[in-house]
């Protein structure tokens, strides 16, 4: 079984309490595994490069030949002009010799917010002016750019689209000492660090792989997982311009025994995300349930709690693609009262007979 199919049994093997089919019948069993067996063999949808996403804010060259994009780290003034500054524009007379200046900043210290990013301004400092979406900026005054705007530097061809891809990093197993590194490099890019996952999470930061739910949720997310030390590797690239590193060089090593490294893949594949299309599985612990109905619902899925208090009909077990998911009685680490045992019991019962 591979870790990049995400089974059920997948799960189970994980040793992540119970998500798995007790009451499923064969058939419906049958298209379960067929699902995620589709999920491995179809081609890999990556990231549109193989050095994976590229974030933080960026100046593209939008006229001229092709040429790669000027990175802004946050925190850093860049002067544009045409001689001896860190966004170098040559062959245009209409270019100052400190023509404008770009900074990205965060406008706020409390960094809890998954759509915070940091604030780029734009600050005009020539004699031919600087036009933002066309329109010429008063000279000596700043102005905040926004994702998409479009910029131009004097009168002629220095045309650029101002662009900011999110990065949003997770991380899972860290010491401190390593959130802190972390932490540190990916506020400098522009990102932010997590401690939980959400759909808005870009990577997973981990130096090896275990099996927790923050892995089986960027796997189901089409998530790359990488160890710290490729977003270090990212902002020393940055900082000295030179070539990014390969996001393939930095998937961390695998820990886990009962799990055959050879078949994992861990880059971003997009088909994960429809791993559950069509399955309702139905937790009769709230715990469980809290902890685990968001990798069903990331993988397309429907995640219902049932209790004594909303019982269904025993034909609502028997629906097609419905899985009930084990509440581990068994398990000496989960403590369910006796009445809510006796309850399961009984659904344990029911499905028994639909088998």
């Amino acid at each position: 079984m591979s870790l990049s199919c995400l089974s059920l049994p997948f799960f189970r093997r994980a040793r992540l309490p119970g998500l798995w089919a007790s009451g499923l019948p064969e058939r419906a069993r049958c298209s379960l595994r067929r699902a995620c067996r589709s999920a491995v063999w179809s081609a890999p949808a990556r990231w549109p490069d193989s050095g994976g996403p590229r974030p933080m804010w960026k100046l593209v060259p939008a006229a001229g030949p092709a040429r790669e994009p000027y990175r802004l780290l946050t925190g850093v003034e860049y002067i544009v002009g045409r001689k001896n500054c860190g966004i170098l524009i040559e062959d245009d007379q209409s270019i100052s010799r400190n023509h404008a200046t770009l900074t990205a900043n965060f406008s706020v210290t409390n960094l809890s917010q998954t759509d915070e990013i940091p604030v780029l301004t734009i600050k005009d400092n020539s004699k031919y002016g600087t036009f933002v979406n066309e329109e010429k900026m008063q000279n000596g005054l700043s102005q905040i750019l926004k994702s998409g705007d479009r910029v131009t530097f004097g009168v002629f061809e220095s045309k650029f689209r101002v662009e900011y891809e999110p990065l949003v990093a997770c991380s899972s197993c860290l010491d401190v000492s390593g959130k802190t590194a972390l932490s540190h490099a990916i506020l400098q890019l522009g990102g932010l660090t997590v401690n939980n996952w959400t759909e808005e999470c870009t990577h997973l930061v981990m130096v090896s792989v275990k099996v927790t739910i923050k892995t089986i949720c960027a796997l189901i997310c089409g998530r790359p997982i990488v160890k710290p030390e490729y977003f270090t590797e990212f902002l020393k690239a940055v900082q000295s311009k030179k070539q990014l590193p390969e996001i393939e060089s930095f998937y961390p090593p695998v820990d886990e025994p009962a799990i055959e490294s050879k078949n994992i893949d861990l880059s971003g594949r997009q088909e994960r995300k429809q791993i559950f299309k069509g399955k309702t599985f139905v937790f009769l612990n709230a715990k469980q349930h809290k902890k685990l109905s968001a990798a069903v619902i990331f993988g397309g899925g429907d995640a219902r709690l049932i209790t004594e208090e909303n019982k269904e009909d025993d034909s609502f077990f028997s629906a097609p693609g419905t899985c009930v998911v084990d509440a581990g009685l068994t398990d000496s680490q989960t403590f369910i009262p006796d009445s809510q045992k006796k309850w399961i019991h009984s659904i344990m019962d029911i499905l028994q007979r639909l088998l």
